[in-house]
């Protein structure tokens, strides 16, 4: 019965490939993030207008906003691999016809198998989360059992996608 279920070295490399795909993913989301953030920083108008109680400033020669459009430029210009992009058009597409799979993939490289550390700010007490099938399952809100199915048929999804599996389809 255990010789049923072990993975042939095909299947680990198939697995193992579709986890990096979903990395890369995350990555490239998490970069497109920083330049948001960063976007949001410096000084504005309406700021100025708040600083200087409704006067207009006097001019100093010096412009804050250069410095923001150069930090933006500089990270626009920050070349991304391509395998990033790749990730990011596949998953995309695949979060178009099962997004529920695809988030389901997202918290299992995210959180599944991590330990989150809190503290209660009113005793002090320190908690730990572990983020185990049953935690996930509740982040995503649904039963156990189903999150493990939206995992397994998103990886297999994901691997077929990247050239895996087409001889296990035979």
């Amino acid at each position: 019965m255990a010789e049923q279920n072990r993975r042939t070295p095909e299947q680990r490399r198939a697995r193992e490939a579709a986890e990096r795909e979903v990395d890369r993913f995350i990555a490239y989301l998490q970069g497109l993030d920083t330049i948001d953030q960063i976007a949001h920083q410096g000084r504005s108008i309406m700021g100025m207008w708040a600083e200087f109680e409704g006067k207009p400033p006097s001019g100093s020669g010096f412009s804050g906003f250069c410095l923001l459009a150069d930090k933006l430029d500089k990270i626009r210009r920050q070349h991304m691999p391509d395998e990033f992009g790749r990730a990011f058009e596949r998953i995309s597409a695949m979060a178009e016809k099962s997004p529920l799979q695809v988030s389901a993939l997202f918290v299992d490289r995210s959180y599944r198998g991590r330990t989150k550390v809190a503290i209660d700010p009113f005793t002090e007490q320190r908690y730990e989360i572990h983020w185990n099938d049953p935690a996930c399952a509740q982040l995503l809100g649904c039963e156990t059992k189903v999150f493990q199915r939206r995992v397994t048929k998103g990886y297999a999804q994901l691997e077929s996608l990247l050239g895996y599996r087409q001889s296990a389809a035979a």
